[in-house]
């Protein structure tokens, strides 16, 4: 009776455990600049193409600094493949430059 319940307890724990592991992911941010959007069109595209993208939890597209803020879960998508999608839509990523001292 008492190893049953030993069991049970154990067999608890690991499905806790295990469900869990996906509480371990991290939500980064990243901000991306864009070159080509002039309207609201433009932005428009290059949100829905992030959206639709796995693992994107939040779009903000500022078209005033050509600029994408993307919300991610770094288990699902890096921010390469970010840059990728956006390249895809026909906009074209800035690659920022490290600063020289």
């Amino acid at each position: 009776m008492k190893s049953k319940r030993v069991g049970l307890a154990i067999a608890a724990f690991l499905m806790i455990a295990l469900t869990s592991v996906g509480a371990l992911a991290v939500t980064k941010k990243a901000t991306i600049r864009v070159e080509g959007m002039k309207c609201a069109k433009c932005s428009g595209s290059v949100e829905k193409a992030l959206k639709a993208t796995a693992g994107v939890e939040k779009v903000d597209i500022n078209l005033e600094k050509k600029e994408a803020v993307v919300e991610y879960d770094d288990e699902k998508v890096t921010e390469a493949k970010l840059r990728e999608v956006i390249n895809g839509t026909g906009f074209k990523v800035v690659e920022e430059k490290p600063d020289s001292q």
